[in-house]
Order: C-alpha cells, then sequence, then structure tokens
C-alpha cells in the first residue's frame, strides 16, 4: 500500500544537518560561537589530553562581532515565523467567517422557503374553506407569482 500524498499546504519543512531546520542550524550555530566567545575571552590556554594550547584572547572580540550578526538573522527568522502564523490565523478566520456567511445565507433562504410555503397553505386553506371570488383572485396571484420565482436548487 502506497502512503497518502501531502497536501501541499502541509509539506514537512526540509531538513538540515542532524535533522534541524533553518532556524535550529542558526540557533545551534549562535550558541557554538557563545561558547567560544566564553572559552576565548576567559581562559589564555586550554589543556587537553596533557597538552598545553594556547588562546588568544582577542579572538574573543571578532566572534562577539560574528555574534550580533546571527542574533539579527535569528530575530528575523523569528519575526518571519511569526508574521507567518499570523497570516494563517487569519486566513483561518476568513474561511471561518465565509463558512458562516454561507451558512446564514442557507438558513434565511430556508425561513424563506418556509414563508412562502406557509403562506400557500394558508391561502390554499382558505380557498378549501370559503371559494369566494377574492380568495379565488390571492390564490391565483400568489400561483402565478411563485411561478414567476421557481425555488432554487440546492447547491449543497
Amino acid at each position: 500500500m502506497s502512503p497518502a500524498p501531502v497536501a501541499p499546504e502541509s509539506k514537512p519543512a526540509p531538513r538540515s544537518l542532524r535533522g534541524l531546520d533553518a532556524e535550529g542550524l542558526l540557533q545551534a550555530l549562535a550558541g557554538t560561537v557563545i561558547a567560544l566567545i566564553a572559552l576565548f575571552s576567559s581562559y589564555d590556554h586550554v589543556n587537553v589530553a596533557g597538552r598545553r594550547f594556547p588562546l588568544q584572547q582577542q579572538w574573543g572580540v571578532w566572534l562577539i562581532a560574528a555574534s550580533l550578526a546571527l542574533v539579527l538573522i535569528d530575530a528575523e527568522l523569528a519575526t518571519r515565523s511569526r508574521l507567518r502564523a499570523a497570516h494563517e490565523r487569519a486566513r483561518d478566520q476568513d474561511s471561518a467567517n465565509e463558512e458562516r456567511n454561507r451558512a446564514a445565507e442557507a438558513a434565511e433562504r430556508q425561513r424563506q422557503a418556509a414563508a412562502r410555503q406557509h403562506r400557500c397553505a394558508l391561502l390554499s386553506g382558505r380557498l378549501q374553506l370559503d371559494a369566494s371570488p377574492i380568495n379565488r383572485e390571492r390564490f391565483s396571484l400568489f400561483l402565478n407569482l411563485m411561478a414567476e420565482f421557481p425555488p432554487e436548487a440546492d447547491g449543497g
């Protein structure tokens, strides 16, 4: 059995390195830069496996400058994400409003049809109880009016 096709709106987001999307990758990169800032700004050397590696503390300044660019990019991505979510909420609200409007219009058409049916039954009953010329005339006019405006087909 083949998997069901995915609707265009619900396509999974493209993945990059280690299953992270663009925002997650940027946040991981920013975290790495912050860790390097702390390392290069606070220490003049690091001991790894018994070996001493000197560190240039001035590199911390350059890493701080680089981190500002990452912060701005991350802020821009977060803003886009919020705007996209707001747009989707507005679109969903518009769809819900349209659906309510269609339901209200259908209810109004149904109410009008019921009112016409009620008037028809009332005139028919009057004619059956009293077949006077005025009741015949009223019923005839009503039937002519109904013939001019046939019921609408239900678009359902």
